[in-house]
This record gives C-alpha cells, structure tokens and sequence, in this order.
C-alpha cells in the first residue's frame, strides 16, 4: 500500500480564482490605486501556485511565468512611483525642518511624474490577464504527490535565497530574498494543510513588508544619488540620503533578525 503524502490542492481552481479576482481589481484601477496593488498581488499568488505546479508541467509553468512577467512589468512601473513618493512622505513626516521640506520636495516631483507618466494600459493587461487564466483552466490535475514536490521547491528557493540574503549589502541579493519569501508566503497561505512545512503566516507576512519597505528605501537612494537637485540644495540632499540610508540599515537589521526567527522555526 502506499504511503499517503498528505492533503492536496486543486492548483487549476486556486490559480483560475486568482486570475478572475485580479481581473475584477484591474476593472476599477483607475478609480482606486488601491485596486491596482490588489491586482497585483492575485497575480503574484497565482504566479507562486503555477510554480508549484512546474513539477507536474514544467512547460506550461515557464509559458505561464514569461506571460505573467510581461502583465506586471506595466502594473509595477505604475507602483514604483507611489509606494516612493510615499517612502518620502513617511521621512518627511518625522524629519526636521529643511530635510522634512526636502523630502516633501522628492515626493512633491514624483508625483508630478506620476501624473504625465503614460497611463496604464488596461485593455492590454485585462488581455494578459485573460492569456492567463486561460492556462490556468488548462493546467493538468496535480497530483499530491506533484503538490508536496512542488512545495518543497519553492520551499528550498526560499530558504536559499534567505541564506544569501542575510546581512548582503548588495540589493539585488536582498532583492531576490524578498521575491523568494514571498512566493513561500504566499505559497504557504493558500495551500494551508497541504503545505509540507511549518506556516508561520504573520512572521512571514511581516518580514515580506520590512524587505519591501527596504527595497524602496534602496531605490529612492538610487533617485537621489542620481539626481540629488530634486531634494533642494546640495547639503539639503544629503541629509535626506544620510536619513534614507538610517531607514534603510534600520529596516535591514529587522529584516535579518525576522529571517533569523524563521529559520530557527523550520520555515
């Protein structure tokens, strides 16, 4: 007899109500940016199930991966220069005088950029998105055994990707720490009794946000190094920088310490 290897998951239902749900937030993003970073967010779900489901169609799971990649690069750029103006809002709010007006100045031109940035093509991602529920509703049954392997990679990612995340100075090495814990999160939170592994939902909730909260932090430095003016006077710049590079080292050591607890819980 063989031996059971535990609950399974419908991967083809799990990713099919994901894509719809996305599609639902896309149709008032333009009324609520709020509903764009929904939409976003279901379509990285879906993105972290299909990668579940490359151990039983690796072909179907790349296809799947290039036309997700292709509907979030537009999602993400209309983001980017929200989630920064508001990285530079929170600074500003705790900063003395002349940083805070800098930081309100930094927020203050990328919001101008925002504004006469080209806007989002929706019809063009409402098509992406349906590309991709329409292999979604394709995808074969998954067997649990195909579930756990799965999620054991993913798992194995995740726990690779926090190894050479830990206390790395480079931003791409933390950058992609982030990518991998949040595919294990949002692995982990869907597939609930199926996922073979210790869960630890709001730990690793919380250290998803502090990684991404970092890496906005990385890139408004990278704006201001590159163009420091929009902050006002030379020495004005650079106390928003020094200030910048506070949050991010702040942010950081939370980060490490957070991913520390995870791996000492098994996760």
């Amino acid at each position: 007899m063989l031996r059971s290897v535990g609950p399974s998951y419908d991967l083809r239902a799990g990713m099919s109500r994901e894509l719809r749900e996305a599609l639902d937030e896309l149709a008032v993003a333009n009324d609520n940016p709020r509903a764009l970073h929904r939409c976003r967010v279901h379509v990285k779900r879906a993105r972290a199930l299909a990668r579940i489901g490359r151990a039983g169609a690796p072909g179907l799971a790349a296809v799947f991966n290039d036309t997700a990649r292709a509907v979030m690069r537009p999602l993400g750029r209309a983001r980017d220069l929200t989630a920064l103006a508001d990285t530079a809002r929170t600074l500003g709010a705790k900063a003395k005088k002349k940083t805070a007006a800098a930081f309100a100045a930094v927020a203050a031109k990328l919001d101008e950029e925002r504004a006469v940035a080209p806007a989002l093509n929706v019809e063009a991602a409402r098509a992406g998105l349906k590309d991709l529920l329409a292999l979604a509703m394709v995808w074969p049954e998954a067997t649990p055994r195909q579930v756990r392997r799965g999620a054991r990679r993913v798992l194995r990612r995740a726990r690779a990707a926090r190894r050479d995340g830990l206390h790395a100075k480079q931003a791409e090495r933390r950058h992609e720490w982030r990518k991998r814990a949040k595919d294990r999160f949002y692995a982990a939170a869907l597939l609930d009794a199926a996922w073979p592994a210790p869960r630890k939902l709001k730990l690793s909730d919380k250290l998803g946000d502090l990684l991404g909260q970092e890496r906005d932090a990385l890139l408004l430095i990278d704006r201001l190094k590159q163009t420091p003016e929009i902050a006002g006077e030379q020495k004005v710049a650079k106390q928003a920088l020094k200030a910048l590079r506070k949050r991010r080292n702040r942010l950081g050591d939370r980060a490490d310490d957070m991913g520390k607890r995870l791996d000492r819980a098994g996760v």
